[in-house]
């Protein structure tokens, strides 16, 4: 059989010779058993039957209006079919040719942004 006493005498020693990881030892454990009665105390809480919510169903009194959308500009067409290639006068009403100062103003942007990427790489 287990002697109870000689088991408390040698917890004692312990807490004696080593007092920094004896308590922290018995935190853990006193933490342990908290979450414990923790969890516990909540499996026996959280299987409560919730209510059942009945749908109700929507019956309007009136008519339902639709706000005002956004005018569509005439002329604008929502879908069309492509065309497998433009014809010169419909490239010349939608592309203009750049001129001097555009393509350095572009020139300029993309050696900043290649320098920007490549910063200072050998």
């Amino acid at each position: 059989m287990i002697d109870f006493s000689e088991v408390v005498e040698n917890v004692k020693d312990f807490y004696r010779e080593k007092t920094l990881p004896a308590i922290l030892i018995s935190i853990v454990i006193v933490l342990f058993f908290l979450a414990l009665i923790i969890f516990i105390v909540q499996g026996f809480n959280g299987h409560k039957k919730q209510p059942s919510v009945t749908d109700t169903p929507l019956v309007p009194d009136n008519e339902l209006i639709l706000p005002d959308g956004p005018s569509i500009p005439d002329g604008y067409a929502l879908t069309r079919e492509p065309k497998e290639k433009w014809t010169k006068e419909e490239s010349q009403e939608y592309f203009t040719m750049p001129d001097e100062q555009e393509l350095k103003n572009l020139e300029y942007s993309n050696d900043k942004l290649i320098e920007d990427i490549l910063g200072a790489t050998p």
